[in-house]
């Protein structure tokens, strides 16, 4: 089981970015998402994952369909490929202050998760970038888990015997309605940047949506992706 969450680490401890915020995140009226920055146009990509069209992915095997803020690029699936060949790694691996085991074992982990769609405000390897990763667990050995909070709080009992890099900081489990979903949420900070997690449970499986960011409107961009998120599409 420990090894399950240790991805979770993974996704919300990769990528730059800057320190998390000390207050809780109003819970009021959703702001509009802020215009992006320039960046390549999205393109449209089916595949098992899911569906991407424009700016809108929908996956009808999990039953949901989130829009990304306009300008937001989504790329295909040799994306990575062709940023690697330019001399940009954009790949989910461990990060490098942890120690051998634990990397081996976040590497272990990369099989038990599936990143569904992966979105960035500006092209990858721009300064300042924010990044939001959708992913998917199946919960299969892990029966206990009934909803989000009991994702984020097993995930937290991991953290906590875990030998974490000294700079790793994780709030306490949180809960947001976004439109008409509620969702559980984590906040991390470490000094390679701020995350925010938001995660639903259905199932049998958790979907979690993962913000890499430096600034507030990138934030907010992400509750307005979330609370106009409709998740209630019919599975095949």
């Amino acid at each position: 089981m420990k090894s399950k969450f240790i991805l979770a680490l993974l996704l919300l401890s990769c990528t730059a970015v800057a320190q998390m915020p000390t207050a809780k995140t109003p819970r009021k009226k959703i702001p509009p998402a802020v215009p992006a920055a320039k960046a390549a146009t999205p393109r449209a990509v089916t595949d098992a994952e899911g569906e991407v069209s424009g700016r809108t992915y929908t996956n009808s095997v999990y039953g949901f369909r989130i829009t990304f803020p306009e300008t937001w690029l989504i790329p295909g699936s040799d994306f990575e490929d062709q940023m690697r060949s330019r001399g940009h790694d954009i790949s989910l691996k461990a990060p490098e202050n942890l120690g051998a085991a634990s990397k081996l074992q976040v590497e272990r982990s990369l099989s038990k998760v599936k990143v569904l769609v992966t979105a960035y405000r500006s092209v990858p390897g721009s300064n300042d970038n924010a990044i939001i990763r959708v992913a998917l667990e199946d919960l299969t050995l892990t029966p206990q888990v009934k909803d989000a909070v009991d994702y984020f709080d097993l995930m937290r009992s991991q953290f906590a015997v875990m030998k974490l890099p000294a700079d790793f900081k994780y709030s306490e489990t949180q809960a947001e309605k976004l439109g008409a979903k509620q969702f559980a949420f984590l906040d991390t900070s470490s000094n390679a940047g701020k995350k925010r997690m938001y995660a639903t449970v259905r199932n049998g499986y958790a979907i979690f949506f993962t913000l890499s960011y430096t600034k507030p409107e990138d934030l907010a961009a992400m509750r307005q992706v979330l609370a106009g998120g409709d998740f209630r599409v019919q599975n095949k």
